[in-house]
């Protein structure tokens, strides 16, 4: 664990990382999601994540998690080949 908490610290502290960081409306909208595409409570966190990346207009999403963010049509979904 402390390794991706290093990890996710060097990203998070990159020069070429650009953060976003979601609105008051991105809660609005991601109750709106929810409710729309009948999702469950489990499916929060993806919601969120998915409202916050349009609000700021990032089309594309890298994950290995395709599946749970296909519903949402506004995001172009990249699988990674590989990661090392």
């Amino acid at each position: 664990m402390d390794a991706a908490i290093g990890y996710s610290r060097s990203i998070w502290d990159a020069s070429d990382v650009v953060r976003l960081s979601p609105s008051a409306a991105v809660f609005h909208r991601t109750l709106e999601l929810l409710s729309t595409l009948k999702l469950g409570r489990k499916r929060i966190l993806d919601t969120a994540l998915a409202a916050t990346l349009e609000a700021c207009s990032v089309e594309q999403l890298a994950t290995f998690n395709d599946k749970d963010f296909e519903i949402f049509g506004f995001l172009d979904i990249v699988v990674p080949e590989d990661v090392h």
